[in-house]
């Protein structure tokens, strides 16, 4: 082997060590993206079900708030970068409602609920309608569902049509909230339980 062979040679095997240097540098700190100090801890139903998606992968991204419980009832929630997770133990005890962004809808999950229901009754509304709707939706299983709607678009009654709001391409948002109760059909009517802790998503226009 000549000496420009073995230099030619040296060369290269340190630009692929500097190569491989830049590329785990950079998958460390991609790796490392969520605050590990607003992650919920193992045992916690919110911090297992954000890990069980993905983590920061996950639909919902990094935490960007610790979990906090609510004052005035029992249960808790944490804010994610694209949507929040509600931990409402008025449905059941593991019972997780959350809301997300994600392909220009607002997605709204349940699951974990104490009991089996026939069907589930959703109200959402948003700061663009100022107004509340009620749907009907069908279960994933007994004891789950989910619902997603466009929330810059609400149904004028007096227009009987969807309005959609726009801000022209200058950015904003509107924050959809939500709740769930499950329902059983009986002869003379439905039965149904308690609604859920609400939770919200805010979605760019």
């Amino acid at each position: 082997m000549t000496r420009t062979t073995r230099a030619l040679l040296g060369l290269a095997t340190a630009l692929g060590t500097v190569a491989t240097t830049v590329a785990v540098s950079t998958s460390t700190a991609n790796a490392a993206t969520c605050d590990p100090s607003r992650v919920a801890p193992a045992g916690s139903l919110i911090g297992d079900l954000w890990r069980s998606n993905g983590g920061e992968t996950s639909v919902y991204g990094c935490p960007v708030t610790k979990e906090y419980g609510y004052a005035d009832k029992r249960g808790s929630y944490q804010e994610f970068r694209n949507g929040k997770i509600v931990w409402s133990p008025g449905l059941g005890n593991g019972a997780l409602v959350r809301a997300y962004y994600a392909g220009g809808k607002a997605v709204f999950r349940w699951s974990g609920l104490g009991r089996d229901w026939d069907f589930f009754q959703v109200r959402w509304s948003t700061t663009a309608g100022g107004q509340t709707t009620q749907v009907k939706v069908g279960r994933l299983t007994p004891w789950s569902g989910v619902y997603s709607v466009r929330p810059a678009c609400y149904w004028s009654k007096e227009d009987g049509e969807n309005i959609c709001v726009t801000t022209n391409g200058h950015g904003g948002y509107v924050k959809a909230s939500f709740i769930v109760q499950g329902c059983d059909r009986g002869t003379f009517g439905s039965d149904c339980g308690p609604w859920s802790i609400p939770t919200s998503v805010k979605v760019p226009l």
